[in-house]
């Protein structure tokens, strides 16, 4: 059953994710891993040490990290909360009811409600003040209560707290009475301007002072006594803003940080091991590389944007017409779960050479390497470099420089890639990579200052990396392009150049069908390359495209010898022929394991065209007969039953067949070569035979010069030899 456009997009983006999902997984285990070991590896270095004992040997910090000693940062934190004086604001709230409650007590006396006073007034002394019935003396009251209420009064129990807390000062806030007036400022707590329960009194006998001369010490203690009867607390201590500034100040502290340089000395041989010495191990063994849960979400989130965006790529450089696409994502997939397994140990293996530049050891030559290989593409290559790059940068050995150092020397073994056929250009493509990788290195290490004390170690760990990927490249090769029917370039050129059974078997059952098949090649190799399209790939899709002639070589024209079969055919019989070597071709093709690119320009490469002579013989033969009765000549009958090319090389092939066996037809020169292609090439456009082939007119336009030049180049004219008489 034929897949439709909507079913091969739904499998397309089931691979996609699936792809994603095993090379996230693979990209965060990776560095769980790494930290797991090296917290593994420093807990046996670090431990079994007994407070008291004597040192049996020198103790080194094994990587430079800084410490943070949660103990002293815990102290300072409580320290800067400390720092935050409580916060007492303004309440308007509360103002205002004790300056309402004072007016209508004012009213009440005034008026002479009685009722009211004694529902307000809690002392028996300031009810006797209504006895008295003096105006000035209740504005006098009232005027001490704004006063009290514009200074600020404060609850006793709130300010003892405070002081039992260790502060003797607090800020106060006005921003709730005036908002012109925000200002803060800090109160002594010893300062006369504190007003509670426990001075007010004295803050009212210093307001009467100046007045009780004109008034008996009963008035006087009858107004102090209203004054505190209606005065309430106006300022307030604001837990919640207070709390608020003293988590402020403490998330303001820094870490107290205790700096430990690699290869710093821990603890001394024949030396007492002392309490610090045993805290700062704890903290190395515990801090080692930790990984919070914080820091592993950003992992993932990195990665699946970095993977995301590799596939999209991967995907888009092959292109929609791809027919190996599940097959090259799982080859991405293969190779990039190796590289990761192979970066664990070589990471590990630079840990224990104590390297200052590791990155060397990291494989990152292997994936784009061989990916490149295996598509045909180099800029396949440079996006595996670049994903593998930026997961290699997120690892705990890893830094920002480690993801440019990984991408230009990947980048740069791509780049020097020839897609060999010579023995001599593996060695050559060795050599360059690592002496140009060798001299990033050397590069990478200036500018990173690191100690060239270990650079024979560090070129030595490039080179071997540089073989490594050139030997698993050589190895894994041939199994994938045999297990996935690849049409690499080694695998193309093998069919294209070697010797194959079916090509030997056809030049000697179908010699005719084999030379125009080689002409063929030729043409369509040379078009190809003409066009920037895939030659090899042209050129065996061209030797291999006539092989269904092999079954019955003798009713194609190519391989008679003044015989022709289907001068006793009826058209329809002869045309059922001619049609049947492209499903046998295919067949055949399938039987061999012929790439699924070879199969389809064998069954594709006549399209759905007419076979115009068998259809012309055909409507002869209805006229001729003069049967009115007979069946009508239906051009379908006569057409191949394929699709029309849809790729470049197999629209190439189509148009080299037919102006190969065309040419054999007129006098080799350039003139009439022209204007033959001309005229098959604008035959096959109407038809509509190169419609999703992607030729564009410039391309059509380059292959009909392109074999005019080739086909005047073949049959050239020659001198005439005398006779030997």
């Amino acid at each position: 059953m034929k897949k439709t456009k909507a079913d091969k997009i739904s499998n397309r983006k089931l691979t996609f994710f699936i792809c994603l999902l095993i090379m996230l997984a693979g990209s965060v285990l990776l560095p769980v891993l790494l930290k797991l070991h090296t917290k593994v590896q420093y807990k046996s270095i670090y431990s079994g040490f007994t407070l008291g004992e004597i040192a049996e040997k020198n103790v080194y910090a094994k990587t430079s990290i800084d410490l943070i000693d949660y103990e002293a940062t815990k102290v300072a934190k409580e320290a800067a909360r400390k720092t935050v004086a409580p916060v007492f604001s303004h309440s308007s709230a509360e103002t205002y009811a004790v300056i309402a409650k004072a007016d209508s007590l004012r009213s009440a006396i005034i008026n002479g409600d009685m009722d009211y006073i004694e529902r307000t007034l809690k002392s028996d002394l300031s009810k006797q003040l209504f006895d008295l019935n003096d105006y000035k003396l209740i504005s006098i009251a009232y005027d001490i209560v704004n006063q009290i209420l514009s200074i600020g009064y404060f609850n006793a129990d709130e300010i003892e707290k405070v002081k039992e807390d260790g502060y003797d000062y607090i800020t106060l806030s006005n921003i709730y009475v005036n908002s012109l007036n925000n200002h803060e400022h800090k109160i002594s707590l010893s300062a006369s301007e504190i007003l509670t329960s426990g001075n007010v009194r004295h803050f009212i006998q210093s307001r009467l002072s100046g007045v009780l001369t004109d008034f008996s010490a009963l008035e006087g203690l009858l107004l102090e006594e209203m004054v505190l009867d209606v005065i309430e607390p106006n300022i307030i201590y604001d837990v919640t803003l207070t709390e608020q500034r003293r988590d402020m100040a403490e998330k303001a502290v820094n870490p107290v940080v205790i700096p430990v340089e690699k290869g710093q000395l821990i603890i001394e041989a024949d030396h007492v091991i002392r309490t610090e010495h045993i805290e700062l191990l704890k903290m190395l063994i515990n801090q080692s590389n930790n990984f919070s849960l914080l820091e592993f979400a950003g992992q993932v989130v990195f990665d699946i944007i970095i993977l995301s965006i590799g596939l999209f790529l991967f995907g888009m450089f092959l292109g929609s017409k791809d027919l190996h696409y599940k097959e090259h994502h799982f080859l991405l997939v293969f190779s990039f779960i190796v590289s990761l397994v192979a970066s664990y140990f070589f990471i590990l293996v630079a840990s224990r050479l104590k390297l200052e530049f590791a990155d060397s050891f990291l494989p990152v030559f292997f994936l784009p390497m061989f990916m490149s290989q295996i598509t045909g593409y180099k800029r396949i290559g440079f996006v595996s470099s670049a994903i593998f790059s930026a997961i290699m940068a997120t690892l705990p050995t890893s830094s920002i420089m480690t993801f440019f150092y990984c991408l230009i020397c990947g980048s740069s073994s791509v780049f020097l890639i020839r897609f060999f056929n010579r023995r001599l250009d593996a060695i050559y493509q060795w050599f360059f990579s690592s002496i140009t990788c060798a001299g990033i290195t050397i590069l990478f290490m200036i500018i990173n200052q690191s100690s060239m004390n270990m650079i024979f170690t560090v070129l030595l760990g490039t080179l071997i990396n540089v073989a490594i990927a050139q030997i698993l490249c050589s190895a894994v090769m041939p199994v994938a392009e045999r297990v996935f029917n690849l049409p690499t370039v080694f695998r193309l050129y093998e069919l294209a150049y070697g010797q194959s059974p079916l090509l030997s078997r056809l030049s000697q059952a179908a010699p005719g069908t084999y030379s125009h098949s080689m002409a063929v090649a030729d043409l369509s190799e040379v078009g190809a390359r003409a066009i920037g399209a895939n030659a090899l790939l042209a050129r065996v899709g061209a030797l291999y495209h006539d092989i269904g002639k092999i079954e019955h070589p003798e009713y194609f024209v190519e391989n008679q010898s003044g015989v022709n079969k289907h001068d006793d055919l009826n058209p329809s019989l002869s045309v059922a022929v001619i049609k049947s070597h492209v499903k046998v071709g295919a067949d055949k093709g399938r039987e061999i394991g012929l790439p699924a690119e070879i199969i389809k320009i064998i069954a594709n490469h006549h399209g759905n065209d007419i076979i115009a002579y068998f259809y012309n013989e055909a409507l002869k033969f209805q006229a001729a007969s003069n049967d009115d009765r007979g069946e009508t000549v239906r051009a379908g009958d006569y057409s191949y039953n394929a699709e029309i090319p849809d790729f470049k090389e197999c629209g190439i092939v189509m148009l080299a067949d037919s102006i190969e066996a065309a040419s054999r037809t007129v006098t080799p020169n350039a003139s009439k070569y022209a204007k033959l292609i001309n005229s098959i090439f604008m035959g096959k456009i109407e038809r509509g035979q190169l419609d999703n082939s992607n030729l564009t007119m410039n391309d059509i336009k380059t292959l009909a010069d392109t074999f005019v030049k080739t086909l005047v180049a073949r049959n050239h004219s020659r001198i005439e030899y005398p006779d030997e008489d």
